[in-house]
């Protein structure tokens, strides 16, 4: 047995996770990546992005790269999600990117947190609440987001190192940040083929396209390795 392994005579099999079909083609993806790959190049084709009335479209490796982008941003949620507030990561895509310098220049008051705050509090009666404190850095620790969440009599606390979205795990949701805030405005619509769609974000926009570009395609999911017998 050593002899194979020194020899390099053993191989690991790794089989595709989804097999595509359309018509009488097939193509098999090797992971939930790939897949969401293949649907973005497929979804730009023959569309675009107006991100408001008057406003240039968006099309091509532009379209499919905040695409790209923007699923990103949603694996890192759902990878952080045991971790951090899930509605507080998702809320972070659509608006400008939290600065630590930005934050500890703006003193006591911090009109950046205060936009968070709001759209997370933006639910109906029943709903949770949030509120949410910065904490500049100091000798004994890292500037760190406090954040707290009431619901039906209880609080929970959950501190986010501001350090995770510069380099670490969180580093996503600043790049998508980066790109979309700001970016659909009023009159914004996604374009494929003949459709039209009015949009009011750019999630809605993805979900769409993404819809779109399944259509006609047959997407079969096999076990992963891990979730074999």
């Amino acid at each position: 047995m050593p002899e194979l392994i020194e020899r390099g005579y053993i191989y690991i099999g790794l089989p595709p996770l989804y097999r595509l079909k359309q018509g009488k083609q097939e193509l098999y993806l090797k992971d939930d990546n790939a897949l969401k790959a293949y649907l973005a190049n497929s979804a730009v084709e023959g569309a675009a992005l107006i991100p408001a009335s008057n406003e240039p479209p968006i099309t091509g490796a532009a379209l499919e790269k905040l695409l790209l982008l923007f699923a990103s941003a949603n694996d890192a949620v759902a990878r952080n999600a045991h971790r951090y507030d899930p509605a507080l990561l998702t809320a972070l895509i659509d608006l400008p990117p939290l600065d630590v310098a930005q934050l500890e220049a703006e003193g006591d008051r911090h009109p950046s947190l205060e936009a968070l705050q709001a759209v997370l509090n933006r639910g109906s009666l029943g709903t949770a609440r949030y509120e949410l404190r910065f904490e500049a850095a100091n000798e004994h620790k890292s500037a760190t987001l406090t954040v707290i969440r009431r619901h039906m009599g209880e609080e929970l606390t959950n501190w986010v190192p501001m350090a995770a979205f510069e380099s670490g795990e969180l580093r996503p949701l600043r790049e998508v940040a980066l790109a979309l805030s700001g970016l659909v405005r009023d009159g914004a619509q996604i374009v494929r083929g003949n459709k039209t769609q009015a949009v009011a974000s750019f999630a809605q926009a993805h979900a769409w396209l993404f819809e779109e570009a399944k259509k006609g395609r047959q997407i079969q999911r096999f076990k992963g390795l891990g979730e074999m017998n």
